[in-house]
């Protein structure tokens, strides 16, 4: 069993000492405090436990489908409320994965998400002039949630 502190001993390239002598994070000084920091930050790459760590990889990883949709002239609030769904849900879901049980836990934290993309089809169903690229999805989101209201 480990003490409260351990010594260790490594080798370094002279690439990979300047590298760790040159991580200047919480005030590391000497060798020590930065290999501590390099494994404060290991941890923290690794670690799912942060919402806000989850949601910034999942936006990121979004990141270049919506350039690619911004650099094109036509928008769509289908497409929009699909890509934010897609990240807050992928954030919701990694942050989320290590509960027991998971179930109950994703739900109650992917329902503000989820109504927040129902709220959006309601909005394009009713707009006289949607923002939609093709005419018939609007309408077909208008269909299927009249006759889903009317039963």
């Amino acid at each position: 069993m480990l003490n409260k502190t351990q010594s260790i001993s490594a080798r370094l390239s002279a690439e990979d000492y300047a590298y760790l002598m040159s991580i200047d994070r919480n005030g590391a000084i000497t060798q020590s405090e930065k290999v501590r920091e390099i494994i404060a930050m290991a941890r923290e790459s690794v670690g799912g436990d942060s919402l806000s760590r989850s949601y910034l990889s999942s936006a990121e990883a979004m990141l270049p489908l919506k350039a690619r949709y911004l650099e094109e002239n036509q928008r769509s609030l289908l497409i929009e409320a699909v890509m934010e769904l897609l990240t807050e849900s992928a954030a919701i879901i990694q942050n989320g994965a290590s509960n027991e049980p998971m179930a109950p836990e994703l739900e109650k934290d992917l329902l503000p998400s989820v109504e927040a993309f129902l709220e959006k089809m309601l909005l394009l169903s009713q707009q006289s002039s949607p923002r939609s690229i093709h005419r018939d999805s609007a309408a077909k989101i208008r269909e299927r949630l009249e006759s889903e209201t009317a039963e």
